[in-house]
């Protein structure tokens, strides 16, 4: 069975909630799950995110399948994946542009 392709993404959070900055995951199509994330529907991080009204930015998209999520899951540091992180630690402007989460 072939793996079906999407999109691996990295949401950072506008504040940490508990220990959490991040969220990884995957879609098939990325739009209509960040307009899930912004509804509060999706995991239960992301619903927990939404109820302590923390916002959060689309940081990062990589292509690839439910397997390369697990490889990026698996290699843990999602601060070290995260351009947002990075721009803040090194006082350098991030290269990539976010995508606000609506909390709406």
């Amino acid at each position: 069975m072939a793996a079906v392709m999407g999109i691996v993404y990295l949401l950072h959070f506008d504040r940490p909630f508990g220990h959490a900055r991040h969220y990884l995951g995957w879609a098939k199509s990325l739009d209509a799950r960040l307009a899930g994330h912004g509804k509060a529907r999706g995991s239960a991080l992301m619903r927990a995110v939404a109820a302590a009204g923390i916002g959060w930015q689309l940081a990062r998209t990589w292509p690839g399948d439910r397997h390369r999520e697990r490889q990026l899951k698996n290699q843990g540091g999602r601060a070290r994946l995260c351009p947002i992180c990075q721009a803040e630690t090194s006082g350098q402007p991030s290269l990539f542009t976010p995508t606000q989460g609506d909390m709406t």
